[in-house]
C-alpha cells in the first residue's frame, strides 16, 4: 500500500466551535450537501471531501470525529481510503460510516469485524443517519 503524504501539525487542530467534526466524502456534491446540511443543523462541524485521497488528506489534517464516506468514488475509493486510515496512527480510530447504494462483499467483512465501523444503504434515511451519527460519537470518542 502506498503511503499518502502527511500533512504538518495535525493534531493542533481542534474545532473552533467546540463541536463534534465529521468528514463528510462522496463524488457526488448533491450528496456531500444534503449530509452537510442535515448534519450541521445538529450542531456538528461538517467538512466536506469529493473522493477518498481527499478523505485520507482532510482526515490527517483535521482529525474528524467522525467520517461518513462512499465506498463507490474516483482515485481512490472508500474501502482504499479506509485502510490508510486504519493504517495511520492518528486515524486509525476514527470511526467510519460507509454509505453505498449495496453493502457488497468487500464492505460486509469490514463491518462484521470491528467497532468504529457501520455501513448505510442509499438512499439515507436522515434520521436513521442522525440517530447511527449521535451514537458514533457517543459510543466512540476519538482523543485529539
Amino acid at each position: 500500500m502506498q503511503a499518502l503524504p502527511k500533512t504538518s501539525s495535525e493534531s493542533e487542530v481542534i474545532s473552533p466551535s467546540g463541536s463534534p467534526r465529521i468528514l463528510v466524502v462522496d463524488d457526488d456534491p448533491s450528496i456531500v450537501n444534503l449530509l452537510r446540511e442535515a448534519l450541521s443543523m445538529e450542531g456538528y462541524e461538517i467538512l466536506c471531501g469529493f473522493d477518498g485521497q481527499m478523505a485520507v488528506q482532510m482526515a490527517r489534517k483535521y482529525l474528524p470525529d467522525l467520517i461518513v464516506m462512499d465506498v463507490a468514488m474516483p482515485m481512490t475509493n472508500g474501502l482504499k481510503a479506509f485502510q490508510f486510515l486504519r493504517a495511520g496512527e492518528d486515524t486509525r480510530l476514527i470511526p467510519v460510516i460507509f454509505v453505498s447504494g449495496e453493502l457488497s462483499k468487500d464492505v460486509y467483512p469490514i463491518v462484521e469485524q470491528g467497532s468504529r465501523v457501520a455501513h448505510l444503504k442509499k438512499p439515507m434515511d436522515l434520521e436513521h443517519l442522525s440517530s447511527m451519527v449521535r451514537q458514533f460519537i457517543r459510543q466512540y470518542p476519538v482523543v485529539h
